[in-house]
């Protein structure tokens, strides 16, 4: 069995493209994961200032009044948000004037 003469030239080619072909599926599929974190991270701070609006119209609907603190708030409605992972600041003017209540997202340093 003799060997070709010129066999070894290109026969990194191959290898090389399918090594680029991996190298390209991998980085598309670590950019897809961090996208669906990220569209997840957005929903979650949605759905718990969605939450808390809810739960502040509940209690006026069954009280006739506001919470006066956003304490008073999580016992009467049972409210429950993630408060390592996100800030509630509460802001109540009058009894029967619709407070504001603000949920932002923590940053990974903060206390």
């Amino acid at each position: 069995m003799r060997k070709r003469k010129y066999a070894s030239r290109w026969s990194w080619v191959p290898m090389a493209l399918g090594l680029l072909l991996f190298i390209a599926a991998a980085v598309w599929m670590v950019k897809g994961v961090q996208e669906a974190a990220a569209v997840s991270d957005r929903e979650g701070l949605r759905m718990a200032q969605e939450a808390a609006n809810r739960a502040v119209v509940s209690c006026y609907a069954l009280e006739g009044v506001y919470p006066a603190t956003y304490e008073d708030l999580k016992a009467k409605s049972g409210l429950a948000i993630d408060e390592e992972r996100y800030a509630v600041f509460y802001e109540i003017f009058a009894s029967n004037m619709r407070p504001s209540v603000t949920v932002v997202e923590r940053w990974e340093g903060e206390p």
